[in-house]
């Protein structure tokens, strides 16, 4: 079992070697496109790694799954550096888990709100929201009703540089979490400081609440309008 640290600092490794072995194309494109081959062959053999602690244990047979991708893809390797190709099929491989496994969470925390009769589900949190670009803050709020969400960040300013708090309503899909609309055209605003963040956040809570209900509303009434029109044909058409 391989403890905590070493997994982090193998993760690290696996991104540098992606960056590092895409960095040495020179423009030389056959050998860029028998990279991306391999890195894709050696993905594909690490397709019985299930988790990310599967796929951190498999690191010690990176030989062995390289060797595999080379006779699968019918690639060699003449130049290219091994360890790189290696780490980067393991740092995609890695990056899909941790897709995975990040939406069987918002699965489960949909769930969860939904048992409990909740009007909204924090799907992410992170970061400190007084450390600035130190320790970015950063949040998605899920309204179940709607699939509205409220995606909080920080971005430079364009003019200082300085941390600049971002609010931005999205549509994700109210079941699974999964992005729909990245840009619905509801809110994208940026505020200075914390305390106006906070109550933009509030006050865009409310927001969402309001078109949720009125589109609920609009909903009802366009039921129950065509109900009434079938309602009055049924009786035209009968005898």
């Amino acid at each position: 079992m391989t403890d905590e640290l070493t997994a982090s600092a193998l993760r690290t490794a696996w991104r540098a070697a992606e960056q590092s072995l895409y960095s040495l194309g020179g423009g030389d494109v056959d050998r860029y496109e028998r990279a991306i081959k391999l890195v894709r062959g050696v993905v594909d053999a690490l397709q019985d790694a299930h988790t990310t602690a599967e796929l951190v244990e498999r690191w010690s047979e990176a030989r062995q799954v390289l060797e595999t991708a080379v006779r699968c893809t019918g690639v060699e390797l003449a130049s290219l550096p091994a360890h790189q190709v290696a780490g980067a099929g393991f740092a995609m491989r890695h990056a899909a888990l941790q897709a995975e496994e990040a939406r069987r969470a918002r699965l489960d925390l949909v769930s969860a709100a939904r048992a409990e009769g909740a009007d909204w589900v924090l799907l992410h949190e992170s970061g400190d929201l007084l450390a600035g670009f130190a320790d970015p803050y950063g949040s998605t709020r899920l309204h179940l009703e709607s699939g509205l969400a409220i995606v909080a960040g920080v971005v430079p300013d364009p003019a200082t540089g300085a941390a600049v708090h971002t609010l931005t309503v999205v549509r994700l899909d109210p079941e699974s979490g999964d992005l729909v609309d990245g840009d619905p055209g509801l809110a994208d605003i940026a505020y200075v400081d914390c305390a106006s963040f906070r109550s933009g956040e509030i006050a865009l809570r409310g927001m969402v609440e309001e078109l949720a209900s009125r589109s609920m509303s609009d909903s009802r009434r366009t039921n129950t309008t065509r109900d009434s029109i079938d309602t009055r044909h049924a009786r035209k058409d009968s005898p």
